[in-house]
């Protein structure tokens, strides 16, 4: 794909689009026997992760989408298509309760907004969260911990 693209652009892909070029559409391989063959990331690998972001800081950029792009994606998406080899799934990101990711973050910046006044006791901040959200201290601890980096970013 990385040739196609070069012949009708005249411009070699980014680091960026080849990330996410294999991401979608694999790599060419060999099996054992010779025979061409698709490899696709694996899931949750580091290179994985990076094509991911990579495709959505394409997704948020000002820049016009690739026209095959987006076919590639809306047939990978489209359950009348299959054209493409894989597919979309939309499915929620953990298993288990789910929990309310907005409530959450509303915990999370409350407690970043009252730390200055505890004069940045987070354990004041956290009493304060508790009784203004009716939760548990260990669950609001937990929202902390797991919205303070998410909340730097």
């Amino acid at each position: 794909m990385r040739d196609h693209r070069k012949a009708t652009t005249g411009v070699a892909p980014t680091k960026d689009q080849e990330r996410i070029i294999e991401l979608i559409c694999g790599r060419e391989a060999k099996d054992k026997h010779g025979l061409p063959t698709r490899i696709y990331l694996k899931e949750g690998s580091p290179e994985e992760l990076e094509a991911r972001r990579a495709l959505a800081r394409m997704l948020r950029s000002t820049r016009p989408l690739d026209l095959g792009l987006r076919y590639i994606l809306a047939d990978m998406i489209d359950p009348d298509r299959d054209e493409a080899e894989r597919t979309i799934r939309f499915k929620n990101r953990h298993m288990g309760k789910r929990s309310n990711a907005l409530a959450e973050k509303t915990v999370a910046r409350y407690i970043e907004a009252a730390l200055p006044e505890a004069n940045g006791k987070l354990e004041s901040a956290v009493a304060k969260a508790m009784k203004k959200f009716g939760l548990e201290r260990s669950r609001v601890f937990d929202i902390w911990r797991m919205w303070r980096p998410k909340l730097k970013r």
